[in-house]
């Protein structure tokens, strides 16, 4: 089944008035969560906190999903910066061991969902698949030409002494992290604050990383 695409905006602001408009829009939404709590979420709600006329707000957005959908993707562009900041004390933690590096890629990851998980629980477990952290990043860092995410994880795995097939770890990897904290994120969200969950999903990946190779198909 395809993914669920979110409602979006009708238009993009052009004019500074209308830029000025949408902000006030999309922090009123902000401030709401925040305040208020996503129960009292609505548009008339927005308009009223943004200071805008209700009419004003549907010229741009059709419903509070909609302006959700541009918070997330504002959210989306700050954990990507912070995740940049970030590198030089993932890539020590990485040097100093395999265990420590992908404890850093668990921390990192982990803190990431909760951010955009605690904006709006109910709106993210529906469009979670469309506001994908990693695909920021891989924007980011390879318009300033440092490598993506894959590549970078190969070449770090590369460098210990790892299991596995060289030509199928890193996609094993990727899938089996991003797919337990997905169902983290639909079944159990508080999993992923906890230090217990993060050691589990560290012991599994170990396990597959440093497992003694037993092929069960003849070549």
């Amino acid at each position: 089944m395809a993914d669920k695409n979110p409602p979006r905006a009708r238009k993009r602001p052009k004019q500074s008035r209308s830029l000025f408009t949408v902000n006030a829009i999309q922090q009123a939404c902000l401030k709401i969560l925040r305040d208020e709590g996503a129960d009292k979420l609505t548009t008339q709600r927005i308009a009223d906190v943004a200071g805008v006329n209700i009419a004003s707000l549907y010229q741009y957005f059709p419903c509070k999903e909609a302006i959700l959908s541009d918070v997330y993707d504002a959210a989306l562009d700050d954990l990507a910066q912070l995740a940049r900041q970030r590198f030089t004390e993932i890539q020590a933690r990485a040097n100093a061991s395999l265990r420590e590096g992908l404890a850093a890629i668990i921390d990192m990851e982990c803190e990431q969902l909760l951010v955009l998980q605690e904006l709006e629980p109910t709106f993210f477990r529906e469009y979670q698949q469309n506001f994908d952290v990693h695909q920021r990043i891989d924007q980011l860092t390879q318009s300033l030409n440092n490598p993506s995410w894959e590549t970078w994880l190969d070449d770090w795995l590369s460098k210990h002494e790892c299991t596995g097939n060289p030509n199928l770890r890193n996609l094993l990897l990727r899938q089996t992290l991003q797919g337990n904290l997905r169902i983290a994120v639909q079944q159990q969200p508080e999993l992923l604050a906890s230090n217990e969950f993060r050691d589990e999903l560290l012991n599994l990946l170990m396990a597959y990383l440093q497992a003694t190779p037993k092929p069960t198909h003849a070549p």
